[in-house]
């Protein structure tokens, strides 16, 4: 899922299997996220390919967890890379910001009741998620034009 940490708005999803790596979609979350000035991205995506088609196709900074499994090695690493590495440093209290990926997706589990259609068999997931985002959405738009707290869903939920 990519959203806008400014306004709080989700631009798009994907749902895989629980199998599939984030790898696999990622070249279309971040073509979601293109000419945005930073992508924000967890450890999963600190990877040459990624720092790489970010630089040259999405025109952003990318601010990526560093994976220190994988290993910082100056002299192997790409270009984009090492410029990756050391942005994440500059702007590291600008990484916080990542987290509202995992306090929408808490948003859309709980209050809107989401995860209740992954034990569900024989549905479209893929609509169910998008209807449910919609209705995240125009919850974010409706504060943001009441001028109440972007995330003060629950007097519209309850309603």
């Amino acid at each position: 899922m990519t959203i806008d940490v400014d306004s709080l708005l989700i631009n798009e999803w994907v749902i895989t299997r629980g199998n599939i790596h984030n790898l696999s979609v990622s070249h279309e979350m971040i073509d979601s996220a293109r000419n945005y000035r930073y992508i924000l991205a967890d450890s999963a995506y600190d990877t040459s390919e990624i720092y790489d088609y970010i630089s040259e196709n999405a025109h952003s900074l990318p601010v990526i967890d560093t994976n220190q499994r994988r290993g910082i090695i100056d002299d192997r690493l790409t270009v984009n890379r090492k410029i990756g590495i050391e942005l994440k440093k500059e702007y590291s209290s600008m990484y916080s910001m990542r987290w509202e990926i995992e306090r929408t997706f808490s948003i859309l589990e709980g209050i809107i009741g989401s995860e209740n259609i992954w034990y569900v068999s024989n549905r479209d997931y893929d609509n169910i998620i998008g209807l449910k985002v919609i209705a995240y959405n125009l919850m974010v738009i409706s504060n943001i034009e009441l001028g109440d707290n972007t995330r003060e869903i629950m007097k519209i939920v309850s309603c």
